[in-house]
C-alpha cells in the first residue's frame, strides 16, 4: 500500500512539473498565433482594404484564430470596433499583460490612419510580438526542462521522506 501511495505521489509531482512546462510552451504558441493574426490583418488591409467591421468576423472564422477568445468577442461586436476590441483584450484572462498592451495598440491603430500608417504600426506591433515570442521561447527552453526535473526530484524527495 505504501508503494502505491509513493508511486502516486511521484506521478503527481511529475505531472505538476510537466504542466508548468506546458504553460511555458502555450505562451509561445499564443504569441505565434498572434503574430500570424497581425500578418493576416496586414495582408487583408493591403490586398482587399476591408472595413474593420467586415475584417474581424472574417478573421474570427479562420480555423487558425478560433482559439483566440478576445477575437471572437471583438468580432461579435465589430460595429463598435475600437471599444469592443479594447474591452475584449482587457477582459481575456488568457492574455498576459505585456501581450495585452501590444494588442490594445493594434486596436487603436486599425481604422485610425491611412493604409500605410496602419501597416507600419501593425508591423511595429508584430515586431514587438516577435520579441516577446523569442523571450518566451528562451524561457521555455531554459525553464521547461527545469520544471520537469524539479517535479521528478520533488516527487522522489517526498517518496524518500515518507518511506
Amino acid at each position: 500500500m505504501k508503494l502505491l501511495g509513493a508511486m502516486l505521489l511521484l506521478a503527481a509531482s511529475m505531472l505538476c512539473g510537466c504542466m508548468m512546462a506546458a504553460k511555458l510552451r502555450e505562451r509561445v504558441q499564443l504569441l505565434q498565433r498572434l503574430i500570424r493574426l497581425t500578418d493576416a490583418i496586414i495582408t487583408e488591409l493591403q490586398h482587399n482594404l476591408p472595413f474593420i467591421a467586415d475584417l474581424l468576423p472574417q478573421l474570427a472564422a479562420m480555423p487558425a484564430f478560433r482559439s483566440l477568445h478576445f477575437l471572437q468577442i471583438a468580432a461579435a461586436r465589430a460595429d463598435s470596433f475600437p471599444e469592443s476590441w479594447q474591452e475584449a483584450v482587457n477582459t481575456d484572462v488568457a492574455l498576459p499583460q505585456d501581450v495585452r498592451e501590444v494588442l490594445v495598440t493594434v486596436g487603436q491603430t486599425l481604422g485610425s490612419t491611412t493604409l500605410e500608417g496602419q501597416v507600419s504600426a501593425l508591423r511595429l506591433c508584430q515586431q514587438q510580438l516577435i520579441t516577446l515570442r523569442e523571450r518566451a521561447e528562451e524561457l521555455s527552453r531554459r525553464k521547461g526542462g527545469l520544471f520537469r526535473s524539479m517535479g521528478l526530484l520533488c516527487g522522489m524527495f517526498l517518496v524518500i521522506l515518507l518511506l
